[in-house]
């Protein structure tokens, strides 16, 4: 940045000065081999919309032409929720032995911790604006698993993937939005200033849509896998607990099959 005949300055860069953005995916891993349930081949299957969700949102970045210093805001929030997502798929075994109430706890619990660890992960110093990303990432995780399980409710807590993934798109976008209300509040509160009311509702009806249009794709791969994986689809149905329609046509062959 100075003149040409400065001469080069010279910097010592060890390795350990970045290790903390491995943090996240080191998370993952340990879930991914410590858990005994997990001790199956076919649990790898996870990786599958882990890597679909990630080229996604590389492609997406590139073809919007995201300036680098906002993309690596959005890094933390897209990675805290895509491996939190994953994450909790690879838990969910775990959780089927408590209450409904204690349940929807640890899931909230589990992603909440990987959102910490994304943050820790992106930046290790702490600002005003790492509460509003604590903020976000509590509220989109209320949003999410606020709407799997109303959208169980409305299954009748029976195993209907078109209908449950039906309802999951409504209340992800109502739960964005509401997501998202209370965003601008924590910020209005933080940033000492908030938008103004004609502001806010164009924040609320274009932004809860974007936000929840986001929730729901980067949510949708691992729900396919739930559904086409006969692994996943009992820690899906063991979780949410819900019981297999006669005549469904994802039951597994075990139960489909003829029995002597």
């Amino acid at each position: 940045m100075g003149s040409q005949q400065d001469r080069a300055a010279s910097f010592n860069w060890k390795w350990h000065y970045s290790a903390a953005g491995s943090l996240i995916w080191l998370a993952l891993i340990l879930v991914l081999l410590v858990p005994k349930a997990n001790h199956n081949p076919h649990v790898l299957w996870i990786l599958v919309p882990l890597v679909v969700v990630n080229l996604a949102w590389l492609a997406f970045k590139k073809l919007s032409g995201m300036p680098s210093s906002s993309a690596s805001q959005f890094d933390t929030v897209f990675h805290s929720a895509a491996v939190g997502v994953a994450a909790l798929w690879l838990v969910a075994s775990y959780f089927r032995r408590f209450g409904g109430f204690v349940r929807f706890l640890m899931c909230f619990g589990t992603l909440v911790t990987v959102g910490c660890l994304s943050i820790l992960s992106y930046s290790i110093e702490f600002s005003r604006e790492t509460p509003l990303f604590l903020a976000l990432l509590f509220l989109l995780a209320l949003a999410l698993l606020g709407a799997i399980t109303l959208s169980r409710r409305l299954c009748g807590g029976k195993y209907r993937p078109v209908r449950f993934m039906l309802w999951l798109a409504l209340w992800i976008l109502l739960g964005s939005s509401v997501a998202l209300v209370g965003f601008i509040i924590v910020g209005s509160m933080i940033m000492s200033g908030g938008p103004r009311f004609s502001e806010a509702i164009l924040i609320l009806v274009v932004g809860g849509s974007i936000l929840g249009l986001c929730l729901y794709v980067l949510n949708l791969p691992f729900m396919i896998l739930g559904f086409a994986h006969p692994f996943f689809r009992e820690r899906f149905c063991a979780c949410l607990g819900l019981k297999s329609v006669p005549g469904d046509l994802a039951k597994p062959r075990a139960e489909t099959g003829s029995q002597p």
